[in-house]
This record gives C-alpha cells, structure tokens and sequence, in this order.
C-alpha cells in the first residue's frame, strides 16, 4: 500500500471518537452514581443525628418509667416484706408484682434494695425500743428518743409502725392492792391510707411513661431501619456493576484502535504490507464488536432490574 495513512488516521479516529462517545456515557454514569453516593450519605448523617436524638429521649423515657414502676412497685410490696418471716418466697412476691412495662430483671434488683432499706429500718427501730414495750409507742416516740428517720423512708417507718409496733403487748395498769392488771381501752393504730386520687395518678403516669417508651423504642427501631436501608444502598452504588469491565473494554479498544495504528503510522509513514494493515482493521473490528457487545449486555441488564 503506498500510502497507508489515510487507512491508519482512518481507523484512530473512528476509534477516538467511539471511545470518546462511550467514555463519555460511562463518566456522566460515574458522576451521576457519586451524585446519588453523596445524597445518601447525607440522609444517612441526618438519620445518625436522629438516631442520637431518639436515642437521648429513648434512655429518659426509659428511666422515667423505670422510676414510675419502681414508686408503684415499692408501694405494693413494702407491708409484704416488713412483715416477712422465714417463709417469704422474693421471688414469689416480684412475679406477682411486676408493674406494666417492667420485666423481671429490672425489679429484682430493686426488689433487693428494698429489702436492705426495710432492714435496715427495722434494726433501727428495735434499737430504740426497751424491753418493756407495749403497742402504742410510736415512731415519734421513737424519734423523741433521738431515733432518726431518713426522709426518703419514712413510708417504711409507718409500715414498721403499723404492722410491726402494733403487734406489742397491750398496755396495763395496776388496779390496786388486789394485784389486778387491767387495760381500760385497747390501743388503736390508724393504717396509713393512700388517697385513691393518688394511686389513680400514680398508675396514669406509669402508663403514660410505658407508651411513651414504647413509642420512641418503635421510633428508633425505625431509623436503625433506615440507616441500615442506606448503608446497603451506599455499598452497593460503591460497586457499581459493568463499570469495571466497561473501563477495561475501553483501554483495550484505545489500545487496538488508537495507539496501535498510530504506532504503525509512525513505524511505517510510506509503505505499508497488505497483512499489517488486515490486521489493524481486524483489531478495530474486534474492539468495536467488545464495545457493541457491552452495550448490549448492559442495556439487557437494565431491562431485567426494570422487569424486576
């Protein structure tokens, strides 16, 4: 062939061009999937901060509520354990119980605390009495005597009163010479009595601060949800599939249709051997078929994820 590069500039510019026309596909496809990337890593940090939000509410209303069952639960088991003898069963008391929302692990613990706190009450109180003792002494009496009485368990000390106190002898008197003891008129010991109006409240706040809970606990369930949504979403827009191969499919194009016959013009300006030029026609023919057929693939592709 005696001047070859007219077939040569022929055959690298049709090459350039087809690479350019698909290269540009793939580069807007790139920018478009980093576009996308971005957007979701921005609802995914706007989830996470309130997730953190949630979460922050979640733990108060959790301890609100946990606060809430622990005053009912007090309040329900505190005549039971002060008057405990060698049969109490705890667990028998706390299974029978538990306030509404609460499980069982949350109260024992408690439930042990409470027992401490009774105790220790308890002990203070049989340190102050005398041996003597007869069932109208008080807990102000007591405290007469220089007993203390911590404020936050002074419910304990009434039931200490009215269900331990109460059960000392009844107090008599001398009648005279005839050695007679007699007790004119029994003692008696008024039980503490709740309003109802506040055991109403008390249990209305303890159901308000369950669904409360239970209400940011499905919050949150609902944007781990989300984030988790997003997170597989942002992994799989990192791996786009084809684009890899596309890459590859271009590089040996560029090189099959581009730099080999500009190799060739450079070698060989003048003359050119009937083999070599069928030869760089068939490489620009094969790498254009791999780019037709990656076209095709990736257009098969799409219309099964939309059938899909």
């Amino acid at each position: 062939m005696s001047d070859p590069n007219w077939l040569l500039s022929t055959l690298a510019q049709s090459a350039a061009a087809v690479v350019a026309i698909v290269g540009g596909f793939l580069v807007s496809r790139l920018v478009q999937l980093s576009s996308e990337k971005e957007g979701l890593r921005r609802r995914r940090t706007n989830a996470q901060d309130e997730l953190k939000h949630v979460t922050r509410l979640f733990e108060a209303a959790r301890g609100s509520r946990l606060a809430n069952s622990r005053e009912a639960f007090f309040g329900w088991v505190l005549d039971d354990l002060v008057k405990r003898d060698e049969d109490f069963d705890a667990q028998a008391l706390l299974e029978k119980n538990i306030p509404r929302g609460s499980s069982f692990d949350e109260m024992v613990e408690y439930l042990n605390e409470i027992i401490q706190r009774v105790d220790a009450a308890i002990a203070n109180v049989n340190a102050y009495l005398s041996g003597d003792e007869t069932r109208d002494v008080t807990i102000e009496d007591l405290e007469a005597r220089g007993m203390k009485v911590p404020p936050e368990d002074r419910d304990t000390y009434d039931s200490i009163e009215y269900n331990l106190l109460d059960d000392l002898p009844e107090k008599t008197y001398d009648a005279g010479p005839h050695g007679l003891l007699i007790n004119p008129v029994p003692y008696l010991r008024v039980p503490p009595i709740e309003s109802p109006a506040i055991t109403t409240t008390e249990l209305r706040r303890l159901d308000e601060s369950i669904r409360e809970e239970q209400e940011l606990l499905s919050r949150r369930s609902m944007i781990e949800a989300e984030i988790a949504r997003l997170s597989a979403a942002i992994d799989q827009i990192g791996k786009p599939v084809g684009v890899t191969s596309a890459v590859w499919i271009l590089g040996i194009y560029s090189a099959l249709g581009i730099v080999a016959p500009v190799t060739v013009m450079a070698l060989f300006p003048t003359i050119l051997d009937l083999w070599l030029a069928w030869m760089l026609v068939g490489l620009f023919v094969a790498g254009l078929a791999l780019v037709v057929g990656y076209i095709y693939w990736y257009a098969r592709r799409l219309s099964q994820r939309e059938e899909e």
